[in-house]
């Protein structure tokens, strides 16, 4: 799992930013999460169950039978997953897509309601949401922009995105992703000069 955004990658979004602000009227903002959420609570399970395998295991074959042992075999795997980086790696390989994907798009919706609360309502508002742990991108805009810019050239974002990401980098995908949204907003809101 990603653990931090490079500085470099931070510096292109900031300069295609800059550069979007020139060109329209609307507020871009790009959001990049290393993950949407710390998965806590299927680690949690995930040591739960492993725990249990090698306490029952261990009961079976006598090796130990003592309730305050097992008990604590079951919290030492608990921990480990919480704990141990790559075991906490493999647990996350094994929630389903569609858990990651829902907790990305609650957080992608979180982080609109928090931007929208920081921009006048009139104002056009854009995000850019990737999550790199669950290989999630999503745009969400404003009602301004849906009333002007249909939903299909959002998707084309993402569907250009997505097939950068798998031969180039995550910052030459950025950058794209950010320039193609200008493009698209640049006739609908102009800058107001």
């Amino acid at each position: 799992m990603v653990k931090s955004v490079s500085p470099e990658l931070k510096e292109t979004i900031a300069k295609a930013i800059a550069e979007a602000e020139r060109r329209t009227s609307a507020e871009v903002v790009v959001v990049v999460l290393p993950a949407s959420d710390p998965y806590q609570s299927h680690l949690m399970s995930y040591g739960l169950a492993l725990g249990s395998l090698i306490g029952m295991g261990l009961w079976t074959e006598k090796i130990v039978t003592g309730f305050p042992v097992l008990f604590g075999i079951q919290v030492a795997a608990i921990m480990a997953m919480l704990f141990v980086p790559f075991l906490g790696s493999l647990c996350l390989k094994l929630i389903p897509k569609r858990v990651m994907h829902h907790h990305a798009a609650r957080r992608a919706f979180e982080e609109f309601l928090i931007v929208s609360r920081h921009v006048p309502a009139e104002r056009p508002v854009v995000i850019l949401y990737i999550s790199l742990a669950e290989r999630y991108v999503h745009v969400l805009h404003s009602r301004a922009i849906l009333q002007k810019v249909p939903n299909e050239a959002w998707e084309a974002v993402v569907q250009e995105f997505t097939a950068l990401m798998k031969k180039s980098s995550l910052q030459e995908a950025c950058d794209a992703a950010i320039q193609r949204i200008t493009r698209t907003l640049e006739p609908c809101f102009p800058v107001n000069r």
